[in-house]
């Protein structure tokens, strides 16, 4: 053991002398410490110092320390217990020693002989202990104690270790970590609360500070100059002439009074007073005079209101006069734009600094149904703060903010920007979702404006379009009245023809978008949800080929499009999608009708829920808050605005979102495969029988429910029958849509109140189904449970069973089946979308990087050289870009992706300044 000692000191402490070592052992309080020796008194005396024993460190390194002794003599202990039972039943020694060497007392070690006989307990040796390799004697000798008396010595030992050691921490699971921690954060924050206050009361002292400058009695402070933010009433004008825009505080009333930039403190005989003065838009400074005279004067000129995050500001237009031919000159709009403001109307009275509309423009992303009142009240209130008053107009607000949004989309597509485009569903389009959403509605106006929209057309289809398509699908097909229905289920969005609202303009809007959220289009709707709707979306995006079109009502969509597309040679061709329906809407249908069009047993559909549209309509419902009372044209713009904030939200992530999918499917792949294995075992079937079993599901579901039972109990059990299965069906769809389509508290109590009704009546005639014929009988408690919403599998009932009894049994390993083999198509899919993102990012560098040396830059023109700019830094953007994707497919394809995903490494020469000549180009590479 001392020689294995020796070996671990020459491996792990060689850096410590000789010097070092004579010195440790004479800071050693006992032989216990010489043996287990902590971390923290190795640091002190390797930095020759004296070790303090309050020192935080070296408790919890003694307290660690102690809990190794504690555990060593532990296991002393239990093999005491073991020794002491073999000597009661006269067995041999314990396994691990020589009955030789106990009665010559020599230690177990290899070359046990080198000392005297004494039994010592040797322990290893513990982290940075460089007095480790001694042996020091616990207890008297093992030779003259009995086991009862080693096992009692021990025990008394370790109780002596626990009382005079420290106490332990308390250990928290992980389970409880997060509770706390916001206890002990809840207690500090307590602690700190009166501090807190007191400091914010001191804050409030004025004091006799001194102004930085020139150190005479303050009565101005700024905040915005810190750490110099005392100023005397000379300074305070000298130095904020050209910094209007600072909010300042007045000390002369003895408390700390906001004041306007238009007000000035004077010094009297009476003391000090306030006085008005012009203030001066800061602008860029204009060019030479037309006499080539270069020494200007700057002078107040007419008033402007500058309105930025902090509030309105009452200032004036500069006026520059020239001293060589006093010609006056004042900023134009090319000015007022390179100073960063936009205005609010065309006669420069009002300006917005692009700030200020691009943080509305993020805020209406993050909070849709901020309205521009609400954020003209904080702005307001924000003037207010700063000392100064005055009003700030909604509407002009919103008019110039939309002009500065379409001015920056324009901007945008001259950048080969692509607001409604997924880089992933690129040229290959898995599935299109499609769906209503009737909170999208506005409200009659009278005294609407005839303006026209900005974004007219670009997502949400042109009103005279989608009416004249409609009008002709409805002349050339006969019209069906009253409500779609799947089984003895009623679907709103199931129709052929709808009534037209009487307060409303437009009743909602039918959106459409692909598997992965991106918006691609949009309509109004006037007459409800109308199969019309959807099938013009679904023509106008033929062009992306996508291969599914997914609806909640599929199954009752599908034939309506197959007989126009009978009746209409030219929508032909949309019939070549395959119909899908959506995974969770499916639920609510007939189960026949959900094994039938179920997304989950398309092939080649992978996991693809149909739901995304969904998603999509809980975030432009809020919207629904503020463009209800809009305009026409205003509606329009704002929510295509929205539309297209959402998509760069959802391009920004789009590669986390794949990357993240990928890693979840293969997880839930294994997991799947390995349910169908036990279920298989379980139900002890083969791949034929699997086979055959499926085949079987298949052919019930596209079989009609046979009768089996009418001769018996007549029409009144068959209509008994298809009223249970209407009834549930209603009330599971009641409680889908109960807030999905319905914005309203006092219709949501109307259909909860007829909610309530149906299930009654529900259970009441599954009761006189069951006294009727009790070989069929219906659980109640099934149908309760199907129906609370924890279960998501529609029940089976009794006389859909008809020859196959074990139909449910069957189902079971069919539903599994088709969850294990669209995980595995994801999986391939997931790889050919991020393969086409990223082919999609290189073509668009490349292009951005050809417009870049078409353009040049070179020509003298301002507009060509702002232009080439943007183009590089766009191109730098989506290169970056393009790193940080094939860097994330990594991690998640592993070092093989980009062969995988078939995509060359980008050439550095992307990144290569713009004024590197070929020449210099080809030395670098």
């Amino acid at each position: 053991m001392v020689k294995t000692q020796a070996f671990w000191l020459r491996k792990h402490c060689r850096q410590f002398s000789r010097e070092f070592r004579s010195f440790a052992r004479k800071l050693l309080l006992s032989s216990f410490i010489s043996v287990c020796l902590g971390q923290s008194v190795c640091v002190a005396m390797a930095m020759r110092h004296t070790i303090d024993r309050q020192h935080p460190s070296y408790k919890e390194g003694k307290r660690k320390l102690l809990e190794s002794k504690q555990d060593h003599l532990i296991a002393e202990a239990e093999r005491a217990v073991e020794e002491r039972k073999r000597a009661r039943s006269g067995g041999g020694p314990p396994c691990g020693s020589t009955s030789d060497g106990a009665r010559r007392g020599k230690p177990r070690g290899r070359r046990g002989g080198r000392r005297k006989a004494s039994a010592t307990v040797t322990y290893p040796p513990a982290e940075c202990s460089p007095s480790s390799h001694e042996d020091v004697p616990l207890t008297a000798p093992s030779a003259q104690l009995n086991p009862q008396e080693a096992f009692e010595n021990f025990v008394e030992r370790l109780s002596s270790l626990n009382a005079s050691g420290p106490s332990a921490k308390p250990q928290i699971s992980s389970a409880s970590s997060w509770t706390f921690r916001q206890q002990k954060s809840s207690e500090r924050w307590t602690e700190a609360r009166p501090n807190h206050l007191q400091c914010l009361i001191e804050k409030e002292a004025v004091g006799h500070p001194l102004c930085c400058l020139c150190h005479k009695p303050a009565v101005i402070r700024c905040r915005e100059c810190l750490p110099e933010e005392w100023f005397c009433g000379d300074c305070d004008v000298l130095h904020h002439k050209k910094q209007p825009l600072h909010n300042r505080e007045c000390l002369i009333r003895g408390f700390f009074e906001p004041i306007p930039p238009t007000t000035r403190v004077m010094k009297g005989e009476d003391g000090y007073y306030t006085q008005d003065q012009a203030c001066i838009l800061p602008t860029v400074s204009v060019s030479n005079c037309v006499c080539d005279g270069t020494t200007f004067t700057v002078l107040p000129g007419k008033p402007v209101i500058l309105i930025n995050i902090n509030g309105r500001y009452d200032l004036h237009q500069p006026l520059y006069v020239c001293q060589t031919c006093q010609q006056q000159r004042t900023p134009d709009m090319k000015d007022f734009l390179q100073s960063g403001y936009w205005p609010a109307s065309l006669n420069t009275s009002t300006f917005y600094t692009l700030d200020l509309l691009s943080s509305f423009q993020e805020l209406k992303v993050i909070s849709p149904g901020f309205s521009r009142q609400a954020f003209a009240k904080l702005l307001e209130h924000r003037t207010k703060c700063g000392g100064r008053s005055g009003h700030i107009k909604g509407d002009t607000l919103q008019r110039s903010f939309l002009e500065f949004s379409y001015a920056s989309f324009e901007k945008d597509q001259l950048c080969c920007g692509a607001a409604f485009t997924c880089p992933a569903c690129t040229p290959e389009m898995l599935a299109v979702s499609v769906d209503g959403n009737r909170k999208l509605y506005r409200f009659r106006r009278n005294g609407s404006s005839g303006d026209h929209a900005f974004f007219e057309g670009l997502f949400v289809a042109e009103d005279s379009a989608v009416s004249g398509f409609v009008d002709m699908i409805q002349k050339a097909v006969k019209k069906t009245q009253g409500r779609g229905t799947c089984g003895d289920s009623q679907w709103t969005a199931a129709r052929e023809t709808s009534r037209r609202a009487s307060k409303l303009d437009e009743e909602g809007m039918e959106v459409a978008v692909c598997r992965h959220g991106f918006l691609l289009k949009a309509l109004n709707m006037y007459r409800g949800e109308i199969f019309a709707y959807p099938m013009y979306l679904q023509k106008e995006l033929m062009p992306a080929k996508a291969q599914f079109f997914a609806m909640d009502v599929a199954c009752k969509y599908w034939p309506y499009l197959e007989k126009v597309a009978s009746v209409l040679p030219a929508l032909q061709e949309l019939t070549t999608m395959k119909p899908f329906l959506s995974v969770m809407h499916a639920r609510a249908h007939a189960t026949k009708c959900e094994i039938k069009w179920s997304g989950r047993n398309q092939e080649g559909a992978g996991t693809t829920a149909g739901e995304e549209v969904e998603q999509v309509n809980s975030y432009l419902s809020r919207c629904a808050l503020t463009t209800k009372y809009m305009s026409k044209a205003a509606r329009l713009d704002m929510l295509t605005l929205h539309a297209m904030l959402w998509n760069y939200k959802k391009g920004d992530s789009l590669h986390q979102a794949l990357s993240t999918r990928y890693v979840k499917t293969c997880q839930r792949l294994l997991e799947e495969t390995a349910m169908l294995a036990e279920l298989k075992t379980q139900l002890h079937c083969s791949d034929e029988m699997v086979s055959q079993w499926i085949s079987d599901v298949m052919e019930w579901a596209a079989g009609e429910t046979r009768d089996t039972s009418g001769n018996l109990q007549g029409t009144t059990h068959t209509g008994l029958q298809r009223s249970i299965e209407g009834l549930y069906l209603s009330v599971r769809q009641r409680k889908q849509n109960l807030y999905r389509q319905n914005d309203s508290n006092k219709l949501r109590h109307r259909l909860r109140r007829k909610l309530a009704e149906d299930k009654k009546l529900l259970l009441q005639e599954i009761q006189k189904h069951n006294k009727l014929d009790s070989a069929e009988n219906i659980d109640a408690a099934v149908v309760e449970h199907s129906l609370s919403g924890e279960s998501t599998v529609s029940p089976i009932w009794p006389w859909e069973v008809h020859d196959s009894a074990n139909i449910g049994t069957k189902k079971r390993i069919h539903d599994q089946v088709m969850t294990t083999k669209r995980l595995q198509e994801e999986k391939n899919i997931l790889v050919m979308e991020m393969a086409q993102h990223c082919t999609w990012l290189q073509n668009l560098a490349l292009v951005l990087k050809n417009k870049v040396a078409e353009e040049g830059g070179e020509s003298g023109d301002k507009g060509d050289e702002g232009l080439c700019s943007l183009l590089r830094r766009r191109n730098t953007e989506v290169s970056e870009g393009l790193q940080v994707v094939l860097q994330k497919y990594k991690t998640a394809l592993g070092p093989e992706a980009s062969v995988i995903l078939n995509i060359e490494e980008e050439d550095q020469s992307v990144h290569s300044s713009p004024d590197t000549s070929e020449d210099e180009e080809e030395s670098i590479t």
